[in-house]
């Protein structure tokens, strides 16, 4: 059953990733932000305590955000509400697991002999989850600082609350993907600072991991015609 359970870890992974930025299209923005997305990326954090279950340190590691995670929201459901230090907690929470994941899953798509499903599900979540560091970090940055971004619907916080979150979370995803539309803009130096680095991030993923994963895929098949002629 553990083993079954750990050959599916790409997908479930992915699943959990595809639920936390899709779900709100849905579920109603307010519901999803404060009662649906964290039950979401509790999901995705055992999802990924499922991907690294045999690196017994992670393991823990892992264990011990998703208990605290746990109990943040337990907390929150219970008092209706966050304190601004209890949301720092979590941000770094989830900070620390995406930043941790993302690795571990580069590492594991890197090493691999073949390229199969789970390989190209693993590259895709790493990029997904790189976008969620972003979005992390933007979240972390405008409750630091406000109105470090403007633009798009950010103007409509104070009659739709859950507007930052989905706000901030296309903008990272924009960013990481260097579109660029122009309609929401960092402000502030470390905003800036902080756009640059996660667009920075975003070539380097590109350009380094999936190009390995094309040049293993090509080899691959290379090596399968030549067996077969």
């Amino acid at each position: 059953m553990k083993e079954r359970l750990y050959n599916i870890r790409f997908d479930f992974f992915f699943i959990t990733q595809l639920a936390v930025l899709f779900g709100s299209l849905l579920v109603p923005g307010e519901i999803f932000d404060k009662s649906v997305a964290p039950i979401l990326f509790l999901l995705n954090l055992i999802a990924g305590i499922l991907l690294i279950s045999k690196r017994k340190e992670l393991f823990w590691f892992f264990l011990i955000l998703l208990s605290a995670s746990s109990i943040i929201f337990g907390l929150a459901q219970a008092h209706g509400e966050m304190t601004l230090d209890t949301r720092y907690i979590q941000f770094g929470i989830y900070f620390a697991f995406y930043l941790f994941i993302t690795y571990e899953i580069i590492k594991q798509v890197w090493h691999s002999h073949s390229v199969d499903k789970k390989v190209m599900l693993g590259m895709i979540s790493g990029f997904i989850s790189l976008g969620l560091i972003g979005f992390f970090i933007y979240m972390s940055i405008e409750l630091a600082h406000s109105n470090s971004f403007e633009g798009g619907l950010l103007n409509m916080q104070e009659t739709h609350p859950n507007t930052l979150t989905e706000q901030l979370m296309y903008f990272s995803f924009i960013t990481l993907l260097t579109i660029g539309y122009g309609d929401i803009a960092p402000i502030t130096p470390m905003s800036q600072k902080a756009s640059i680095l996660l667009g920075l991030a975003g070539q380097f993923y590109l350009v380094l991991v999936t190009a390995v994963v094309v040049g293993k895929f090509i080899n691959q098949n290379n090596l399968s015609k030549k067996n077969r002629s």
